[in-house]
């Protein structure tokens, strides 16, 4: 038998919201500003291995729990203890008129293994609150208080702790359904197991594999940032001058937006979140002109070629060299062909680059600013997808704010540079580029704080 856990408080605490960031799932119940959003009882399983272990069972909020309390104090209340009076409660005209939503609360309370009672603590401990406390407690049922929105600083926080202690309900769990951390998450699977210890080995094994996937995910998402990073920085795009028309500025543009854009949606199906839940502002996006790092040794091992060997390869970097910059100085095609033919296993690159002054062509490229910043939006979005909650209605705006980021995209300008000699990357995968993307997976993992 799962776990049952029932979730109440006043209305508009955030109860739908924590089963939503529980579940990660956005479409359980409905969520709005606005008091008694939710008018019914809602169940669902929370699942371990194709296993139910624990049922979430969501209730409309109370609406007049002094008025309830006071009802209590009188007969034919009165008379009865403990549970006894829910029973006749709800069998009550009470239950059926002016008390009809707690009437829903309170036939859960027989039916249920823990109380979780979900405080605002944004909200001082008023009479009504501790009335609903009261009510609570007859049904005798372990009560474990969720102090929800507690990731921004309170002042009502400290009373809540000294109203609850005051009735002996010292396990609390601070929790955030909209800025959501694991380890707060954690903190209350871990309460649940001391309340149910007969099911501590399955919650043992729940919290690991959560814990797991929390990872997974974060490493799956740094793994996309450094793709994204690599095929931004190979791509390039071929014009006729330089700087470029406008036609041909938005052609590039709209390449690299594309990349991102994937980027995004790709995350945001990782985490399970809404196309529309986050917003990509207008990123400025600057280009370079490409040229061929000869010296570059992952190049030159492409051309099959060793720094280390003799004559011919230094003879073929200094044709080269003449090529590029003084002017096609070899002239003939008989030369061109040797530099391309003799002792290069590859050529295609450089086949290009010489085409391109042959023909007055130009290779677009982005420039080391705007692979920053792209950088530094995808660490912006993983950072606020990983600590989101699934009941944030709120739109996350992705923006290019680089102030203070110089220290933070240095050690990536030398992995920019790699990248971007070698076009053929883009959109590709080798054994060259996977050794970057581990390079960079290593130092964004350091660069963000899940």
């Amino acid at each position: 038998m799962p776990i049952k856990l029932l979730v109440v408080g006043h209305a508009n605490t955030g109860k739908t919201s924590l089963i939503r960031t529980l579940l990660r799932r956005h479409d359980f119940g409905e969520v709005a500003d606005q008091a008694g959003t939710t008018r019914h009882v809602e169940s669902v399983a929370i699942t371990l291995e194709n296993q139910q272990i624990m049922q979430l069972t969501d209730t409309p909020g109370f609406e007049d729990s002094i008025g309830l309390w006071q009802l209590r104090q009188q007969p034919p209340f009165l008379s009865h203890t403990g549970s006894d009076w829910l029973t006749i409660f709800c069998q009550s005209d009470y239950a059926h008129g002016e008390f009809e939503q707690e009437a829903k609360i309170l036939t859960q309370l027989t039916q249920t293994d823990i109380i979780l009672y979900v405080i605002d603590v944004r909200q001082a401990p008023l009479g009504k609150y501790l009335n609903e406390l009261d009510i609570l407690a007859s049904a005798n049922k372990p009560i474990m208080p969720i102090l929800n929105f507690s990731a921004s600083t309170t002042s009502h926080t400290t009373k809540w702790r000294e109203i609850l202690a005051e009735r002996h309900l010292h396990t609390l769990v601070k929790y955030d359904s909209v800025a959501f951390y694991f380890e707060d998450e954690k903190r209350l699977y871990q309460s649940i197991q001391s309340l149910m210890p007969e099911d501590y080995g399955l919650l043992e094994r729940f919290i690991q594999l959560r814990q797991q996937a929390s990872k997974l995910r974060f490493k799956s998402a740094i793994a996309q940032l450094a793709q994204l990073l690599i095929n931004a920085a190979s791509y390039r795009f071929l014009a006729d001058q330089y700087p470029p028309n406008d036609q041909q500025q938005a052609s590039f543009e709209q390449v690299i937006q594309g990349l991102e854009q994937s980027f995004l949606a790709r995350l945001l199906g990782l985490y399970e979140f809404r196309s529309d839940d986050v917003q990509l502002s207008h990123l400025d996006i600057q280009n370079a002109q490409w040229q061929q790092d000869l010296f570059a040794k992952d190049t030159l091992q492409e051309w099959g070629l060793e720094t280390s060997s003799g004559a011919l390869t230094g003879a073929a970097i200094g044709a080269g060299i003449d090529v590029m910059s003084a002017g096609l100085s070899l002239g003939t095609a008989t030369g061109i062909g040797a530099l391309l033919g003799a002792g290069w296993k590859t050529g295609k690159h450089y086949k290009d680059t010489i085409k391109s002054k042959l023909t007055k062509r130009h290779y677009l490229c982005l420039d080391d600013v705007t692979l920053g910043l792209l950088a530094l939006r995808g660490m912006q979005t993983i950072a606020h997808l990983h600590q989101r909650g699934h009941a944030t209605q709120q739109v996350f705006q992705v923006n290019e704010d680089n102030s203070n980021n110089k220290n933070i995209i240095k050690p990536l300008l030398n992995d920019f540079q790699k990248a971007r000699q070698h076009p053929k990357w883009y959109l590709a995968d080798n054994p060259l580029q996977a050794s970057l993307e581990n390079t960079l997976q290593q130092i964004l993992s350091n660069k963000i704080t899940p």
